[in-house]
């Protein structure tokens, strides 16, 4: 991961402190206007124009370059980001915006890296997901191994072909430079944009304490013949490639950590949709079955089954059981 040069973060710790002063100036004229007014609703409206005001200060804040390197919890900055972005931009376009994961250790600079790409995701998402309704957009952040995964998705529709612009550019040179990848779905239920880097820079990684850490295997699932791929999102049956949506890769995914486990489709609508009630949908079965069609081919072994009245589950097929 590339580092700042004093000069450059010279110049962007002078920008960000002139957008500072300008904020301020317009907070200043916006109470000054509301305490020299005598009409109560003009107070009101008022008041609320400085109170986004101040959450984009916020805003500002979460997305300013740190001033030296420290460990700080991601989870926590990401979290008030999101919180100041709600305040700030959504709230009033009945956008819902929630932010989950547990705490997270992370390079102050690798987080504000991160808090960039997903501050443009959401802009993003505001922008051209859902119109003049409402909606809602979700942030996970979580660590798998010595791998960070992060996820924004969203429930509206944008459209299956947005030309690239300037801000998805940024966003590709900011992942690059912590050294990660990127991949985006857009589609009837929404659009989901899914993040995987290393939690250490590279340096980190191969300094001389790394030689004393011993490598992670949960970058690549496997169960039997079939293998998943985290960080390249790739999977294949054997010498057979499987092409995955998003929303598969992350059902696998699901299944193959739990194998040999009996699945419920609750269980699979919480932990994999996200959803907080069980809804009369037979949304599991439709993409369990696109599922199972490309994994399990007809001269295969089938690996997942359906357990009737419980759910599903995923097995190695016999001949690969006693060498797992």
């Amino acid at each position: 991961m590339s580092k700042f040069t004093s000069e450059e973060r010279l110049l962007v710790g002078e920008l960000t402190h002139r957008m500072n002063n300008e904020f301020a100036a317009a907070i200043g004229v916006v109470s000054l206007a509301a305490a020299r007014s005598p009409n109560g609703e003009v107070k009101g409206a008022l008041a609320a124009v400085e109170a986004r005001l101040h959450s984009y200060v916020q805003v500002n804040r979460c997305l300013q370059i740190p001033s030296r390197d420290m460990v700080i919890d991601a989870s926590a900055h990401l979290r008030q980001l999101c919180r100041s972005i709600s305040r700030s931009r959504l709230d009033c376009r009945g956008i819902e915006l929630q932010f989950v994961g547990r705490p997270l250790k992370m390079n102050s600079e690798r987080c504000w890296r991160l808090s960039m790409i997903i501050s443009e995701l959401i802009t993003n998402a505001a922008r051209h997901a859902f119109g003049d309704r409402g909606g809602k957009i979700q942030v996970e952040l979580c660590q798998c191994g010595p791998f960070v995964k992060c996820r924004v998705a969203d429930d509206g529709r944008a459209p299956e072909k947005i030309r690239p612009g300037l801000g998805f550019a940024i966003v590709e040179r900011l992942i690059a430079s912590l050294d990660g990848k990127i991949h985006q779905h857009f589609g009837l239920e929404g659009a989901v944009s899914d993040m995987i880097f290393p939690v250490c820079s590279r340096a980190q990684r191969t300094g001389p304490s790394a030689l004393l850490r011993p490598r992670s295997r949960d970058t690549v699932l496997r169960v039997g013949p079939l293998e998943l791929d985290l960080i390249e999102r790739t999977a294949k049956r054997g010498d057979r490639a499987i092409d995955l949506l998003p929303r598969e890769f992350r059902l696998l995914e699901y299944m193959m950590r739990r194998k040999e486990q009996r699945l419920t489709r609750a269980m699979l609508l919480q932990e994999v949709w996200n959803y907080k009630f069980v809804p009369r949908s037979n949304l599991v079965d439709v993409h369990m079955g696109r599922l199972r069609r490309k994994v399990d081919e007809p001269r295969e072994l089938p690996m997942i089954q359906n357990v009737r009245g419980v759910g599903f589950v995923l097995r190695a097929p016999a001949c690969f059981r006693r060498h797992d």
